[in-house]
């Protein structure tokens, strides 16, 4: 009877001590974490001059136009909105795709694509299409 009320006793000790080493342990990794996240040890931190994300339209129709030729979309000539907030693509089949550059470029193309291949196995004739909007507007 002495021995299990014993056994009963270590195996709650080191239960408490499993416990205490684990939450140890997990304050090291979170506090290191931290540390090399938000201090630079030993490193050297250099601050670009040069902005990450520009905001040249150039740049950016260049970009547009490269994902246009990506993903085989026909296009004449590509142009940037009188606001600076969207682009204007008049596509080679006829038709303006007005696109608008606060939301993901490369998902806006991938739903052209299938609109116009629906369009295309409809036999309609595209207009105007504008991304700007929740929903895509088409005109036909």
């Amino acid at each position: 009877m002495f021995r299990r009320r014993l056994k009963k006793e270590k195996s709650k000790y080191r239960l408490k001590i499993f416990f205490v080493v684990l939450l140890v342990l997990s304050a090291t990794v979170i506090i290191s974490e931290y540390l090399l996240t938000h201090f630079a040890f030993g490193r050297t931190v250099y601050i670009s001059p040069v902005a990450k994300s520009s905001n040249s339209h150039l740049s950016s129709s260049n970009s547009l136009e490269n994902l246009l030729t990506q993903n085989k979309i026909d296009y004449d000539a590509v142009s940037v909105g009188s606001d600076g907030t969207s682009y204007t693509v008049n596509l080679t089949a006829g038709g303006e795709v007005i696109l608008s550059s606060k939301k993901d470029l490369g998902s806006q193309l991938t739903s052209l694509q299938l609109i116009l291949s629906r369009l295309t196995i409809e036999g309609k004739k595209l207009k105007t299409l504008d991304f700007r909007f929740d929903n895509p507007v088409v005109e036909f």
